[in-house]
């Protein structure tokens, strides 16, 4: 069985995400992202097939952190060096903002997958707050 939760970084997709992604070189980082972005919103009937939503959580987090406003997503991405070798984004990520707020909306909205099977009360709280934190410094940024 696999570990879900509720924060950005807080699950086995997040870190095969992270995992995947600093396997390529920093320099493509951003383009992956986008890549991803484009991808889940041209074809959010692929949920759960092609994509899944820790994983969008999880890259939505890496934009966020790299724009004002981030600095405690910085930390908790930073908490993970010993699980992962994945570098914070430049600060050019703000182009990402829109497609990264329009992706994790899609996800974990308020009636979105993402916040669906918390085993306890505290746990879906937790995840709304992650969504509206994340959702907060991407909008900021638009």
């Amino acid at each position: 069985m696999g570990t879900f939760g509720t924060g950005p970084f807080r699950s086995d997709g997040a870190l095969d995400f992270l995992e995947e992604l600093a396997e390529r070189p920093p320099e493509q980082h951003l383009d992956a992202l986008r890549h991803m972005f484009t991808y889940v919103l041209a074809n959010r009937d692929l949920l759960w097939r092609g994509f899944f939503p820790d994983q969008v959580v999880t890259a939505a987090a890496l934009v966020a952190a790299a724009l004002p406003g981030g600095e405690h997503v910085q930390h908790r991405l930073a908490d993970l060096s010993d699980d992962t070798d994945i570098a914070l984004l430049p600060t050019s990520a703000l182009h990402l903002a829109a497609p990264a707020l329009e992706s994790l909306l899609f996800v974990a909205g308020p009636d979105g997958p993402w916040h669906q099977g918390w085993p306890t009360e505290a746990d879906r709280l937790d995840g709304q707050r992650t969504v509206h934190d994340l959702t907060a410094i991407l909008r900021a940024a638009i």
